[in-house]
């Protein structure tokens, strides 16, 4: 199945006035726009938002690809900027938040399929179903809030569904997101080990007052702390220390396929230690275990294997989490504990509604409101609880068929595309991380990406056998590469 495409014309090369054009009109005065069509503000700024946000339309619809790599670059900023607005009593934040975020997603996306098409493949029919399957449960039953929340990711995913960027783009914006990971690693390690939890009490205090915790000594949501360790751990400028975490495994990910400079490397990976998330750990590891033989870089990895258990030894003493280290490997830490005791009472749950008991009934959020229903953080039983079991299996083989088309590139790309998926599904079997959507973009939006296209190799001329070894080896030279779309 495809879709009409209008050919993608000239223009994919930006200059660098576009791309400061881009930034100020698209994500800041459209932003401007709204929040002033909503709030009290005089007729002039009225107008000039009008004038901004249409000037913002243009932009996107001229420049979209630069247009993507501008939120993709803003969306690990965006809640602290968020809070921070809240904070400051900036009008109408919670709508500008909204139209920072789902908006310019959904019409990048829209302006790109309109150039670039797209034709459906497993992956899509499988995550199509299971959005589809979950519509018509919430439809008896359920909330519309929680349907949006789980499904929020669709948006980037086929975002990168809908994008092309050649190969000299694709890295160039791998490089940038790696430093961008790793100046925020710079900010979580200074929070943890420096500035301390004050700042950020003071400000989940004065702007969010339902996340503070009831605890007189710890006054931030219980994912900041951990069991036998005095501190708090690590979320730099996102939503909590789980998705600071699963940024810097990405970003990690990202960095072992594209890059080879030690430099952001050890800085993200000093961000995922202070963020003591287990999952990500786990999820790194499983993820550069397998790219590492199919790359070919066997020594590669052993030389890095040594450095972070190096790394590891020096962070030990410095976080003081000697205790929090010993009862992890016993199995006999408390989140451990809640981990097991949540598997088997969603389990409980599934086997009594088979069909889900609708959307936003289930995990930490739904408990909070409602100490009857199930709490469950596991991503797979979650859908399954939530949604019944037809939508968790369609959620099962969209991961698997992605997986699936993504091993069969040969490219960069599609080495990414397997690392990200095997080390985000790791995670995501103790987490329901699925639902922030700053975080989604960086998970879901190179997997779409890398489903696109599949490179094949063909030769533009015939070898006849009667050329020897210097003629095969100047015609496979010359091959050119093509592509075709997955199916």
């Amino acid at each position: 199945m495809t879709t009409s495409a209008t050919p993608l014309t000239g223009g994919s090369r930006i200059q660098p006035a576009a791309f400061w054009i881009s930034i100020a009109l698209t994500y800041g005065l459209s932003s401007l726009a709204l929040s002033a069509l909503l709030g009290s503000m005089s007729a002039a700024v009225i107008m000039l938002g009008v004038v901004a946000l249409a000037g913002g339309f243009y932009t996107v619809w001229r420049w979209p690809t630069a247009g993507v790599g501008i939120v993709l670059a803003i969306m690990p900023l965006h809640f602290l900027a968020v809070e921070l607005g809240q904070f400051y009593g900036v009008p109408q934040i919670t709508a500008l938040s909204g139209a920072t975020k789902e908006i310019p997603l959904l019409l990048l996306t829209f302006v790109l399929w309109r150039r670039n098409g797209i034709k459906f493949g497993a992956p899509d029919y499988f995550i199509l179903a299971c959005f589809t399957l979950a519509a018509l449960r919430t439809a008896f039953g359920g909330t519309v809030a929680g349907l949006r929340d789980d499904f929020a990711f669709l948006i980037p995913y086929f975002l990168g569904r809908v994008t092309v960027l050649a190969g000299r783009q694709e890295r160039l914006w791998a490089r940038r997101a790696v430093w961008v990971a790793a100046a925020l690693s710079i900010a979580g390690v200074a929070e943890t080990l420096v500035i301390g939890p004050l700042p950020r009490e003071l400000l989940y205090a004065a702007v969010n007052v339902n996340r503070v915790a009831t605890s007189p000594d710890r006054l931030l949501p219980s994912s900041f702390y951990a069991s036998n360790f005095e501190g708090i751990r690590a979320a730099s400028t996102m939503v909590g220390p789980p998705s600071f975490a699963a940024l810097c495994m990405i970003a990690l990910i990202i960095w072992w396929v594209y890059l080879r400079n030690p430099l952001p490397a050890a800085l993200m990976a000093a961000g995922l230690i202070c963020a003591l998330t287990r999952s990500a750990w786990i999820g790194t590891g499983l993820a550069i275990l397998v790219l590492a033989p199919k790359l070919g870089q066997k020594r590669r990895l052993a030389g890095y294997a040594l450095l972070v258990v190096a790394l590891f030894a020096v962070a030990i003493p410095i976080l003081d989490i000697h205790d929090y280290v010993s009862t992890s490997r016993s199995g006999q830490e408390a989140s451990e504990q809640f981990h097991r005791e949540n598997v088997a009472g969603g389990l409980t749950h599934i086997i009594a509604h088979p069909l889900g008991s609708g959307a936003g009934n289930v995990g930490p959020a739904a408990g909070e409101q409602n100490a009857n229903v199930v709490v469950t953080e596991n991503t797979y039983l979650g859908f399954a609880a939530e949604y019944g079991m037809p939508v968790a299996l369609c959620f099962l083989g969209f991961l698997l068929s992605a997986l699936r088309h993504a091993w069969q590139r040969e490219d960069q790309l599609g080495y990414l595309a397997v690392g990200i998926l095997i080390g985000f599904s790791a995670v995501m079997s103790v987490l329901l991380i699925h639902e922030d959507l700053r975080l989604a973009c960086w998970v879901w939006f190179p997997v779409g990406l890398s489903l696109r296209r599949v490179p094949v190799v063909r030769p533009s001329v015939g070898i006849l056998p009667a050329e020897g070894p210097m003629a095969l080896s100047r015609r496979a030279c010359s091959a050119q590469a093509t592509s075709v779309e997955i199916g």
